[in-house]
């Protein structure tokens, strides 16, 4: 089989929660791993999700847990036969989705993680399964990516937003995830997104009844955190009356490596390896 080469981005984000949550977490780590099969399975919107544990790692004394997630994918229904047999897809046993892989360090706060699948999802279905750890169900988790650069903080500051242009590529639309802005789920919707290779989109009307500041503010997060997204720019005004422009394209800490794949997933120890590089060349740990 020839092999084919990927594009990996592992994303970086920054877990804001009690600290209860971090020694829950070990402590439910380790349960987990002394049973024969360290694997859990469970249902979030109708969605089955499997998480496999693994030994903790170790890298400049700090403990990091490794983490491999499949989160079943219900929008394929049918296959198809080279004779033109057409039929429903039947599982005896196990999950049909999309394959995530996680890196946490609870001394750092910090979580690492990449999919193949739609990248958008990565955040998400990281808080889904680091909400399986708690022990307190009222306590709160945010995941907030790492920023490289302040254009996130300039944006909370804007007093007033002008326009939002963007670029992206239209398989970010094939993303099925429940954070998909509005904006993105009509745009899904359209006749002429079936033949576009790039989506060209500006925005400049804000206000009650058409795109508000808090819809501005939720598709810059969608799209700062996606690698579909080849332009961000956001036009406003700040406090003072000076008009201020904000390039998100290189905002978050990200770290992009290609990896040659033989069939359509990247192995758990070959994931091992990219996330730890990824954890290395920014020198968090340091």
């Amino acid at each position: 089989m020839d092999k084919i080469k990927k594009k990996i981005t592992v994303r970086f984000f920054s877990i804001d929660t009690s600290n209860d949550f971090f020694e829950d977490f070990v402590s439910s780590h380790q349960a987990n791993l002394t049973v024969d099969k360290p694997v859990r399975i469970f249902n979030i919107r109708d969605k089955k999700h499997l998480i496999k544990i693994y030994a903790p790692l170790e890298q400049n004394e700090y403990k990091l847990f490794f983490l491999s997630i499949v989160r079943e994918r219900t929008t394929w229904q049918a296959k198809a036969l080279a004779d033109g047999t057409i039929s429903a897809i039947h599982l005896n046993q196990g999950i049909l989705g999309d394959l995530f892989y996680y890196l946490v360090i609870p001394a750092r706060k910090i979580l690492l993680g990449f999919t193949a699948g739609p990248s958008a999802s990565v955040r998400s279905v990281a808080n889904t399964v680091l909400q399986q750890f708690k022990k307190d169900r009222t306590s709160k988790i945010a995941l907030e990516p790492i920023s490289e650069e302040s254009e996130y903080t300039k944006l909370n500051d804007l007093a007033e937003f002008t326009e939002i242009r963007f670029c992206l590529a239209p398989s970010l639309l094939s993303d099925s995830s429940d954070d998909m802005p509005n904006i993105f789920r009509e745009l899904k919707a359209s006749p002429f997104m079936a033949s576009s290779s790039k989506l060209e989109l500006t925005v400049s009307e804000f206000g009650e009844g058409r795109f508000t500041h808090e819809d501005l503010l939720v598709t810059v997060d969608y799209l700062a955190d996606n690698d579909c997204c080849t332009t961000l720019f956001i036009k406003g005004v700040d406090s003072g009356g000076q008009k201020i422009q904000l390039d998100f394209n290189k905002v978050y800490m990200t770290h992009n490596i290609y990896v040659q794949l033989r069939g359509n997933i990247v192995d758990e120890e070959s994931a091992k390896a990219v996330i730890l590089e990824a954890l290395i060349s920014k020198n968090i740990l340091q």
